[in-house]
């Protein structure tokens, strides 16, 4: 084969959520982030590199292909480096060719360095649409387990199906481009603790990832522990007319019902709000929380109506019901596809008269 090589740069590519580059290498290590080509010919492959960080195999990262929109392969990145085959067709013809990361930027790093193809690279496909969410949370954003089984099976990359979650559901349900900024463990008071700590995991919040393309990348592969030198987010390499913030689960295992930890609770949610608006300035702000247990139901609403006093009345606070078992429970009790399903059902009815009061 005569195959022409080009790096996944804005050049040759369209990327899809947040990226960063090290050493002339894309990385698109958040979840659902994906490089996009179109080309008329008859074979792609790309090189593909990992960190294998956690060093378990059940924690390695893994990615998809896509093949004008339809769903073609779903590999395991097991390897520092491998050539992986994105597409093969005897008979040349223009396709459009996906390759997406489908576990969470927390479990194994996906660089793209090369890609190769034989025939006629075609400009980067445009976006499919012009509306535009941002999904920004925890485990449940990532769809976490929902092809696990409670007390079954215990968490792996393996059953971390973003495609089945909620979030993904609703973006298609709206019509919209999607970008995520998500982490499992993550809160904005406290990371996710065992009942029996003593304080609350504070070192890694949204707050030290929010801004920055990707600071885990820089934080744990290249070991710089000071943020202030992380690379900053472009925010407007993405401006999106809805942010979905999903948030508290994780918090909430710190606070209970201590009424002084749900009041340190308030007030750095209601920082956390402040920080998104000020990166996104015209956004509508879709707050939900209560999938995984509501104790802070309250507080997040109370948030949301003094931000709405306070700065702007583009925001809203939409509670979830209790997951029900009746419905299935994903490994660790996280939510299952049924349940992500309802979710998105609830969601996606207020994202769509948002987007069409906006004329989209």
């Amino acid at each position: 084969m005569n195959l022409f090589s080009f790096p996944a740069d804005d050049t040759h590519v369209r990327t899809g959520g947040r990226s960063n580059v090290v050493d002339g290498v894309k990385f698109i290590d958040y979840t659902c982030s994906f490089i996009e080509l179109e080309m008329n010919g008859t074979y792609a492959e790309a090189d593909i590199i990992s960190d294998l960080m956690p060093d378990e195999q059940n924690l390695r990262g893994w990615a998809a292909v896509f093949i004008d929109g339809e769903l073609k392969d779903r590999f395991i990145l097991d390897s520092k480096k491998q050539t992986k085959t994105l597409f093969k067709s005897d008979e040349p013809g223009r396709v459009k060719i996906r390759l997406l990361k489908m576990s969470e930027a927390a479990f194994g790093k996906m660089g793209v360095p090369e890609i190769r193809i034989e025939g006629e690279l075609l400009p980067p496909p445009a976006p499919e649409s012009e509306r535009r969410i941002e999904f920004v949370g925890d485990s449940i954003t990532c769809g976490y387990g929902v092809e696990g089984v409670w007390n079954k099976d215990v968490f792996s990359t393996e059953t971390e199906n973003p495609l089945k979650g909620y979030a993904y559901k609703t973006a298609k349900k709206c019509g919209a481009e999607f970008q995520y900024v998500s982490w499992s463990g993550m809160g904005v008071l406290s990371a996710w603790v065992e009942e029996t700590a003593e304080k609350p995991l504070d070192e890694w919040r949204m707050r030290d990832i929010y801004p920055f393309a990707d600071s885990g990348y820089e934080y744990y592969v290249t070991g710089e522990k000071d943020r202030s030198k992380h690379t900053p987010w472009d925010f407007s390499k993405y401006v999106p007319q809805v942010i979905v913030f999903n948030i508290g689960t994780n918090d909430h295992s710190w606070t209970k019902d201590i009424v002084s930890r749900q009041e340190d609770f308030e007030k750095v949610y209601y920082e956390m709000l402040e920080i998104i608006r000020k990166n996104n300035p015209d956004a509508y702000i879709v707050c939900t929380y209560g999938v995984m247990g509501g104790i802070l139901i309250d507080r997040e609403r109370a948030m949301t109506e003094r931000f709405r006093k306070e700065h702007d009345d583009r925001i809203t606070f939409i509670p979830l019901p209790e997951q029900d078992e009746a419905d299935g429970i994903g490994a660790d009790w996280h939510p299952s596809e049924t349940t992500h399903e309802k979710m998105s059902d609830i969601l996606s009815p207020e994202i769509n008269r948002i987007f069409e009061g906006l004329g989209l």
